[in-house]
């Protein structure tokens, strides 16, 4: 055969082949778009929402102080080191600033020194007040001498009007008028005199009485130096005070920088610390004496979520899991929150205090922590610095809850759908806790007037639609499923009343 041949047989064989097949397809049915998609029901149910926050966190003592001095000065004496228990009020280190010691000596003196000046005074004041007496005494006889002469000056001044009247007619010698006269003027100079006396005791008597008063403000002068030197010396007692760094509560040391002789500083404590010291300041440039750690109360604490920000409050319940302390749950309460988020954050920090003890029990603040006495009661503890996860249990009883594949979200907007004479109808729903199975819904959006409130609590009567919700649109027909049993169609997980779910914020 030839090659042209060949290749005629080859095409009709080719065509043949196609023929048959055309003549043996089947249209294939392609079923309609139009068909609305079928849906289930499920009104709100009264549920428990448990929801657990939870989230990595560390032990914190519940005080921590760092000793610094108040005094530059020289370290005399130390007398606790690191994991020593120590007292409140008991001596840590004893320092050294001799020119503190003898201004503080100096200022003892000086006050010592104004207690005599004011018994001093007080003397010069009560002679001063003697020699008032006297001089008052000294005006009074002065005062008697003035009417015995005064007396005199009568008695001769009428002997002369009588015989002055009898030396006319001649009866009387007139040598004896004479010498009358002389006693007149005898006695009227000894009056004038002793009037005299009496002004010189009346000014005597004044000055005397000026000197009492300036001896009684020199007693208040004296009064108030001692009151002035008094303070100062207080005050340098203060600083006599500094000299000796004391506990400020019950508890452990944790850092010790002192070092017999060592030069310290107000500012940056002891400068000879080592660098690599974890209790410096951030700019590494300041280092206590000493840190106490206050541990018969530890704190552990827990970031909320915004979202559940609301729901933790004092005494929420709460689980704490150190796998250093017995590697077990610890149940305990939420003591204390923060009440403001942080703005970087957007969490809202929650405490948790443990009683640092061999089987720590749930703690609730009730004011002052009292310290654990009991040594036998200390064997295995919680440490400061312990790696911990703590969690905080979120209950919402008796609240309207709907499945959480029965809202749809779009933006910040959460809603669910629901129909009216077939047709899909969204609706616009606000939200509280989720179990991950469940969510409380609170308020549903109503179609009204925009002076009046839209939202309207939820009552248990609404009919909200389950199913493929990505493909609804406002206004589409659905087919309403008569399927019953609203616990299979919560959710793809087997039905559960309380769901728990662990949310770990970052």
């Amino acid at each position: 055969m030839s090659r042209s041949a060949a290749c005629r047989w080859l095409t009709f064989g080719l065509f043949v082949a196609l023929t048959a097949s055309g003549c043996g397809h089947k249209e294939k049915k392609v079923t309609s778009v139009a068909e609305p998609p079928t849906v289930r029901q499920v009104r709100p149910q009264k549920r428990t929402i448990v929801r657990t926050v939870g989230q990595p966190s560390f032990v914190e003592s519940y005080e921590r102080t760092s000793i610094y001095p108040k005094l530059t000065a020289f370290i005399e004496k130390w007398y606790v080191d690191i994991g020593d228990t120590v007292q409140k009020g008991q001596v840590l280190v004893d320092l050294f600033v001799p020119e503190v010691e003898e201004d503080y000596k100096t200022k003892e003196a000086t006050v010592e020194l104004d207690k005599q000046k004011i018994e001093l005074a007080l003397t010069t004041v009560a002679v001063a007040e003697a020699d008032v007496k006297s001089a008052a005494a000294r005006l009074e006889a002065a005062q008697a001498i003035l009417d015995q002469y005064q007396s005199q000056v009568d008695r001769w001044d009428s002997e002369v009007k009588r015989l002055a009247r009898e030396s006319k007619g001649g009866i009387v010698d007139r040598q004896v008028l004479d010498e009358s006269r002389n006693q007149l003027r005898s006695s009227t100079a000894a009056r004038d005199a002793a009037k005299a006396d009496i002004q010189k005791a009346q000014a005597d008597l004044e000055s005397k009485r000026a000197i009492v008063k300036q001896d009684e403000v020199a007693v208040a002068v004296a009064r108030a130096d001692l009151k002035v030197s008094t303070s100062d010396w207080k005050r340098m007692g203060a600083w006599v005070g500094y000299l000796k760094l004391y506990a400020p509560f019950d508890g452990v040391i944790v850092a010790r920088n002192a070092n017999t002789g060592d030069f310290i500083l107000p500012a940056s404590g002891d400068p000879t610390a080592d660098r690599r010291s974890p209790f410096l300041s951030p700019d590494a440039k300041a280092a206590p004496v000493y840190v106490v750690d206050r541990t018969d109360v530890v704190r552990v604490f827990v970031d909320i979520p915004e979202q559940d920000a609301n729901f933790v409050h004092v005494g929420s319940k709460a689980t704490i899991l150190i796998r250093a302390f017995r590697d077990q749950l610890i149940p305990a309460t939420v003591t204390r929150t923060s009440w403001a988020l942080n703005v970087k954050s957007r969490t809202l920090r929650a405490e948790i205090d443990l009683f640092n003890t061999e089987r720590p029990e749930a703690y609730r603040d009730g004011g002052e922590h009292q310290i654990v006495k009991d040594k036998a009661a200390r064997g295995v503890r919680i440490l400061p610095g312990m790696y911990a996860y703590g969690k905080v249990i979120i209950e919402r009883p008796d609240v309207w809850a709907l499945p959480v594949n029965a809202l749809a979200h779009s933006g910040e907007t959460t809603f669910y759908w629901s129909h009216d004479n077939g047709k899909a109808v969204r609706t616009e729903v606000q939200t509280g806790v989720s179990d991950g199975a469940w969510i409380e819904v609170t308020n549903r959006q109503l179609a009204q007037a925009a002076d009046s409130d839209p939202w309207q609590p939820i009552d248990g009567s609404e009919e909200v639609l389950l199913g493929d919700l990505s493909i609804l649109a406002e206004g589409d027909a659905v087919k309403i499923s008569r399927q019953p049993g609203v616990e299979n169609i919560a959710s793809d997980a087997p039905p559960r009343s309380l769901i728990k779910a662990d949310v770990k914020a970052d």
